[in-house]
């Protein structure tokens, strides 16, 4: 009768061991400083993946598996249940039942709380931020925070102007001239956008005891920045044909200003339309498209050999969905099938069509980047003044 006894006691005891492992495990990561990236640019930075599409797909077997972790309980079955459910109580209020993580805080402008979707000037749509954050939450013992601070339709060249690279009084004068503008106008279009995001992160530090509980006054780290923008400079000779020097000035300025000289920065390359036309596409005659110029701009920030280091480009076109895109551009165009479009996709082109696939991977790439930049450099670390 003791031997049976003698397992019993060393099953318990090894349980009892697991357990104590785990609570350990978790008091010792609450104590580690938070792990802080800052994600930054326009629209597509502020998420343009819509819920009806995903809706549609987490119905069908070939591609539930994309977002089977976006879901309540990862039971598709039964979000999809209660989708058509809501939807047949009243078409306007559709109910998505979306998973969240505790471990990953998002801090959006008004909105702060655990990783969802939502972070979204659309109610139900989602960014990179969204994919990246488990990525990097699922990499990490401590809690992460990603702040996200976009505006849609601002160009580098004008509203995230950063600081030095903004105008002389001479400057501010013949450029009021030229739009008809008195020169203050014109000051406060400069920018101002650029002056928000620093607000923002360093609102978000002041208060992130308040505006996430979970936090145990443990400290952050300032791990990471990431900068998606890129669509409004193509419009204007002046903003495109600087974009690179502007952008090489954003990354010095805000690696200034949040006190971190190798701040890990990436890069998203625009990515409209993929690859179609080429890497770096040309028109009729011969020369770069605006999206080319921009493009090529973002990468020989990152890889030209005299470019900034700890700055990495990650391209995007690869992510563009051809799925979406042969019913927007195919016969008839996408009026021709409204229901079959929003299968796949929900807005236009320059939103890479609203696809959620298209968001999902471009976030999954961002945190699969930082981790391996992260393996190559050492985070600074910020006390917390709270």
């Amino acid at each position: 009768m003791k031997a049976p006894y003698s397992k019993t006691v060393r099953f318990w005891l090894l349980m009892i061991s697991c357990i104590a492992f785990f609570f350990v495990q978790r008091a010792l990561a609450a104590e580690k400083p938070v792990k802080v990236f800052i994600l930054a640019g326009q629209s597509n930075m502020e998420g343009k993946g819509f819920p009806r599409p995903l809706a549609w797909q987490v119905s069908q077997p070939a591609y539930r598996e994309r977002y089977q972790h976006l879901i309540q309980d990862s039971d598709c079955d039964a979000f999809v249940a209660a989708l058509e459910r809501s939807l047949s109580e009243d078409p306007k209020a559709p109910l998505y039942r979306w998973s969240s993580r505790s471990d990953v805080w998002v801090d959006f402008h008004d909105r702060h709380g655990d990783l969802s979707v939502g972070y979204s000037p659309n109610k139900d749509c989602f960014g990179p931020e969204l994919n990246m954050g488990h990525v990097l939450g699922d990499s990490f013992d401590e809690p992460v925070c990603l702040i996200k601070t976009a505006w849609g339709g601002k160009a580098l060249g004008r509203g995230f102007l950063p600081p030095s690279m903004r105008a002389t009084p001479e400057d501010w004068e013949r450029i009021a001239a030229d739009e008809g503008k008195t020169t203050e106008e014109v000051k406060t279009t400069h920018g101002v956008f650029y002056d928000r995001m620093l607000e923002e992160i360093q609102q978000a530090f002041k208060h992130l005891s308040k505006r996430h509980p979970a936090y145990q006054n443990q400290g952050y780290v300032v791990e990471g920045f990431v900068w998606f923008q890129g669509w409004n400079d193509q419009f204007k000779d002046s903003y495109r044909d600087r974009y690179q020097l502007h952008l090489a000035a954003l990354i010095q300025d805000i690696r200034r200003d949040l006190g971190h000289p190798q701040l890990p920065v990436i890069i998203g390359q625009l990515g409209h339309d993929g690859d179609k036309k080429g890497m770096y596409p040309r028109d009729a005659q011969g020369q770069f498209t605006a999206q080319a110029v921009i493009r090529k701009a973002q990468w020989d920030v990152a890889h030209q050999e005299d470019g900034i280091s700890g700055v990495t480009c990650v391209r995007t076109a690869p992510f563009w969905d051809m799925e979406a895109d042969g019913i927007y551009y195919g016969p008839g165009g996408w009026q021709k099938d409204v229901e079959r479009w929003r299968q796949f996709g929900d807005d236009r082109p320059y939103h890479y069509l609203g696809s959620p696939w298209f968001f999902a991977q471009v976030g999954t790439s961002f945190g699969k980047t930082m981790l391996e930049m992260l393996s190559d450099s050492t985070s600074k670390f910020i006390p917390n003044s709270n």
